[in-house]
């Protein structure tokens, strides 16, 4: 007696065990990640890591006719049944032992659900097995979400689960609204998924379809009228494609409901598309669009040819030198200081900083220029002058207090300090569009916004309301690229541009607006571009995507066209060599060096007084031995410009700069 007793407790405790084991397993809620824009439009949908197209079926989402013929077909009694159907088995039991085979099944949506998650061999063990699941299932999950369950994971063909997916890729739309025709083919699929795909057996699909449009008017679901109809239609024999193309947005802010807007998304991937793809060697591009009142960011291209060498980068995110894209800040520190203002003049001279002697990009100086003047013309020695003044240690921290984190070699030398004033850290696109959104915001810089329920924080104050319209209004002035000088609005577009050391980074960065622009161009190995910079490549690209958000509202009183005469186009003046820069150091490389000359005509380049010959265009120098070196353009008129530079082996670099 005790003995009996004692199984009994122990049958009735595993029994308990049993049911309060979990009952789904651990990838249960893995669907395919989703990101749509601030409205709601999918902009795009990725697979699950199996490889799936698996979209959450959500009830009220879905047309109610479907959910009603679903279960008129399916499982009758799905609402009132345990999790099986007793009547169901009964029948088929009946039916199977008539015929002698099996003939009809008797297989729940709940037990179905269970086969989805742990398939089984059809076997009446198996079943039986099933059959428990289910009713376990069916006490501890409500039949919404079963029914919600079932239809995410239901097989559609392919790689396609669950009837959402499964209508945006064989019907191209939503299952929120579906003709008769649709109901029914997407009844017929899951019945013989491979079997009837109706990119591969249209044939099939459509007889499977017109087979369920009958039992729908033996429900009662249609009239005959309707039916004849919705066999006339014919079945789709394509499949359409799913939004794919900001997979790096995906990447970047997960799945979700963003700040981004779909149609300035897909403005400026076809801007940033086109320029890549006119390119005569395999570059890249990236931008970010952000609304400055509220800090969203409306658009985000990390890419401009997923293609290309490190097209699956997102760039927007990478450190890179920012090049001259900071110098806007040194004077703005300078500023609230009290130390200068934008008519302030300083001196653009040639200038040495303990070992560091910076040079105009030009290396043409202009004695004494307005601060305005010196920032609209990108004049390196002023910038450097000044933040000397303000200290680098300061300005770093400046920067780092309004959001980015500053990246680069610090030793405690105060000669690198000062390179911050022309790109010597890392900072990335992001990190740019904080500061600019600052200017945009009367100096008050805050995280930027990327889902649409982040929260609005004004972090630091970065600048005073007036230096930031001060900056901005001199920016409006500064030299519009090529091509864009009668553009609407143009006025009111403030920018600056940068070019990092070695031409590897081409940037634009500027307001136009209630929007801020980020633009950077280049290669994401950090390959050198010989002779591409700033104004040339990115600030197009830049006003491209600023038309929208120009207002001609005319320039404000001190906003005016620079008035530096002296700052003249350098191929007003004779050839220049672009690269190498004078002073540089240049590794030695079985490559040699190609070196870049902008010139009005013709020019011959010399090296150490010997033609330098040219390969496909290129004039490609390959130094003998480490050493020092002059290089000379020459062009028709005798005007020439030299380059004095060290060549170093490998073994030589004790430091290399960032």
């Amino acid at each position: 007696m005790r003995r009996r007793r004692a199984i009994t407790l122990a049958a009735f405790a595993a029994a308990l065990g049993w049911f309060a084991l979990p009952i789904l397993p651990d990838d249960a809620d893995v669907v395919s990640p989703v990101l749509e824009d601030r409205a709601g439009e999918v902009l795009h949908v990725g697979t699950t890591t199996d490889g799936y197209y698996r979209l959450p079926a959500e009830l009220d989402a879905i047309d109610p006719a479907f959910i009603e013929a679903l279960l008129a077909m399916e499982d009758r009694r799905f609402r009132e049944h345990p999790g099986i159907d007793p009547l169901a088995i009964g029948r088929a039991l009946k039916s199977n032992a008539s015929a002698g085979r099996v003939v009809s099944g008797a297989s729940t949506i709940t037990q179905q659900l269970g086969r989805q998650y742990k398939p089984r061999p059809r076997t009446y063990a198996a079943k039986a097995v099933e059959a428990l699941e289910a009713v376990r299932m069916n006490a501890r999950m409500g039949k919404d979400e079963q029914l919600s369950r079932y239809l995410t994971r239901i097989s559609y063909g392919g790689n396609v689960q669950g009837v959402e997916a499964a209508a945006r890729v064989w019907l191209g739309k939503s299952a929120r609204y579906l003709t008769v025709d649709e109901i029914a083919l997407l009844l017929a699929l899951p019945q013989a998924p491979e079997a009837r795909r109706p990119d591969r057996n249209p044939v099939a699909a459509k007889a499977g379809r017109d087979r369920i449009i009958d039992r729908m008017v033996a429900e009662g679901l249609v009239d005959a009228d309707m039916a004849a109809m919705a066999k006339a239609r014919p079945v789709p024999t394509q499949r359409h494609a799913l939004p794919d193309d900001n997979f790096l947005a995906l990447q970047s802010l997960g799945g979700g409901t963003s700040t981004l807007e779909a149609g300035e998304q897909a403005r400026i991937r076809r801007i940033l598309s086109d320029y890549v793809s006119r390119q005569p060697v395999p570059v890249n591009a990236a931008a970010l669009l952000v609304h400055a009142p509220s800090r969203e960011v409306r658009a985000l291209v990390g890419t401009g040819a997923r293609g290309h060498a490190g097209g699956w980068i997102d760039m927007t995110d990478r450190l890179r030198s920012p090049g001259s894209t900071l110098k806007p800040f040194v004077y703005a520190m300078a500023r609230d200081d009290g130390l200068l203002a934008m008519d302030s003049r300083v001196r653009d001279a040639p200038t040495r900083f303990g070992t560091y002697r910076p040079e105009n990009f030009t290396r043409r100086y202009h004695g004494e220029v307005t601060v305005a003047e010196a920032l609209q013309h990108s004049l390196n020695v002023p910038a450097v002058t000044v933040l000397d003044q303000i200290g680098a240690t300061r300005f770093r921290a400046m920067l780092s207090a309004a959001g980015p984190t500053v990246k680069g070699r610090r030793d405690g030398g105060r000669d690198e300090g000062l390179a911050l004033a022309l790109g010597g850290a890392g900072l990335s696109a992001r990190d740019l569009a904080v500061l600019y959104t600052s200017l945009a915001n009367d100096g008050v810089a805050g995280p930027l916004r990327y889902g649409r329920n982040d929260d609005v924080v004004d972090a630091y104050r970065l600048t005073s309301p007036k230096t930031a319209q001060s900056l901005l209004n001199a920016m409006r002035g500064a030299p519009r690229p090529a091509g864009f000088a009668n553009m609407p609005g143009v006025g009111q577009i403030a920018y600056k541009t940068g070019t990092s050391y070695g031409h590897r980074d081409s940037w634009a960065a500027g307001v136009a607006g209630d929007h801020v622009i980020i633009v950077w161009t280049g290669r994401p190995d950090g390959a050198p571009r010989p002779g591409q910079t700033g104004r040339a490549t990115a600030a197009p690209l830049l006003f491209d995507i600023a038309a929208p958000f120009a207002r001609d509202e005319g320039l404000h009183a001190d906003t005016k066209a620079s008035a530096l005469t002296s700052v003249e186009a350098p191929t007003d003046q004779g050839p220049q060599i672009l690269f190498p820069s004078n002073g540089s150091d240049i590794l030695l490389s079985d490559r040699g060096l190609t070196l870049s000359v902008d010139a009005d005509g013709p020019v011959r380049i010399f090296a150490e007084g010997r033609p330098v010959t040219r390969s496909g265009g290129q004039a490609v120098w390959h130094p003998a031995a480490p050493g020092f070196y002059r290089i000379t353009a020459v062009d028709a008129r005798g005007r020439s410009a030299d380059a004095d530079i060290r060549v170093v082996a490998r073994d030589q670099i004790t430091d290399a700069p960032f």
